[in-house]
C-alpha cells in the first residue's frame, strides 16, 4: 500500500494512443521472455530471478456485467502470482512472519491490449525486477493461451514493520532480490499526486470482509470502492485499458473512507480517497484510469 505509509463480449476495443508499451508482435511474449533470457546471459555475477507462470481463469464472478474481467480482479490475479513466487523465492507471507513485517503493494501500473473476458484463459508471467532501500519493483506480463499479449504491468512493493507500520530498509533484510532486471514498459513508475478539483462520489464504512490476512485493507479493496464511486458519479464506468494505482495509507475496519472523483472529459479519470470524519482526513489512495469510452454497463 505505501510509500507516505506513517500508520499502523462486446467485442474489445484497441487501447487509445500514446500507451507506452513495447513493440506488440504477434507472439508479443517471446520479445519479453527473449529479453530476459538475454540480461540473464549478461548479468556478470548479479543475482536475476528466473520468471515465474500461474494459470489463470476468468470466472463468472470475476467478471462485469459486460462480461469483461473487473480490474479489481485482475489484481487479486497479479497478487497471488506475486504471493506465489515471493514463497518460492523464500521472501513469502510465513517468511516475512518471523521478520516482524509484512509486503504492501505500494505503486502499480497496468496497460491493456486486450482485457479478458469471461471463460478466458491468462497465463501470467511476473519477476522482480530492481530494489531500492524502500522498494522492491516486479513486473507482471499476461498472455492468452495462443501467446498473444492481453496486459503488461509494472509495480512497486514495500515491507511494513507489523508492530510499527512503518517501512523496513530492504537492504538490511537480505532478501536477496536483484538490484535491476527487465522492465515491462518504457515509462518510469511515478507516483501519483492528487491534482485539480475533486467532487465527492459517496462514502463507505469500511467492512469487515475488506479486511485481508494481514489484519488492513487488501489493495483490491481500494480499486473496487473507487470504480464503484467512478459509475455511480457517471452513472457507467468504461472498462480501463490503462491504470495506475499509488497507496498512501493503509485502511482499517470501521474508518469512514470519502471517495471522491475528477473527471472532465480531457484526460485521465482521476479518483482519490480519504479519510472523512473528525480532524483526519488523510489521502489514502489515488487511481488514473483512461479508456476508449464506455460499453454502455
Amino acid at each position: 500500500m505505501i510509500s507516505d505509509f506513517t500508520t499502523a463480449r462486446h467485442g474489445c476495443r484497441r487501447p487509445p494512443a500514446g500507451i507506452a508499451l513495447l513493440p506488440v508482435g504477434p507472439h508479443n511474449g517471446c520479445q519479453v521472455a527473449a529479453a530476459l533470457s538475454a540480461h540473464k546471459a549478461a548479468r556478470e555475477g548479479r543475482k536475476v530471478m528466473d520468471p515465474r507462470e500461474d494459470r489463470f481463469v476468468v470466472e463468472a464472478f470475476d467478471c462485469r456485467p459486460d462480461g469483461f474481467l473487473k480490474p479489481n480482479a485482475l489484481m487479486q490475479y497479479l497478487q497471488e502470482a506475486a504471493a506465489r513466487h515471493a514463497e518460492q523465492l523464500g521472501v513469502g507471507l510465513a517468511d516475512l512472519e518471523r521478520r516482524d513485517g509484512f509486503w504492501v503493494l505500494a505503486n502499480l501500473r497496468v496497460e491493456m491490449a486486450d482485457i479478458p473476458r469471461w471463460r478466458d484463459a491468462v497465463t501470467v508471467r511476473t519477476w522482480p525486477s530492481g530494489c531500492t532501500r524502500l522498494a522492491a519493483a516486479r513486473e507482471f506480463l499476461g498472455t492468452g493461451p495462443d501467446g498473444r499479449e492481453r496486459f503488461r504491468a509494472t509495480s512497486e512493493w514495500m515491507i511494513l514493520d507489523k508492530h510499527s507500520g512503518r517501512p523496513k530498509n530492504l537492504g538490511r533484510l537480505d532478501l536477496s532480490l536483484p538490484q535491476a532486471g527487465p522492465k515491462v514498459l518504457r515509462t518510469e513508475l511515478r507516483r501519483l499526486q492528487p491534482v485539480g478539483t475533486y467532487t465527492s462520489a459517496g462514502t463507505i464504512s469500511v467492512p469487515y470482509s475488506a479486511l485481508d490476512f494481514n489484519g488492513h485493507v487488501n489493495n483490491t479493496e481500494y480499486v473496487r470502492w473507487a470504480l464503484d464511486g467512478l459509475r455511480r458519479h457517471l452513472g457507467c464506468c468504461p472498462p480501463p485499458y490503462v491504470m495506475q494505482a499509488t497507496y498512501l495509507a493503509e485502511v482499517f475496519e470501521s474508518e469512514e473512507i470519502e471517495v471522491l472523483v475528477s473527471a472532465d472529459g480531457a484526460g485521465p479519470i482521476r479518483l482519490l480517497e480519504r479519510r472523512t470524519g473528525g480532524a483526519d482526513r488523510t489521502n489514502v489512495f489515488l487511481l488514473e484510469i483512461s479508456g476508449e469510452g464506455s460499453t454502455g454497463q
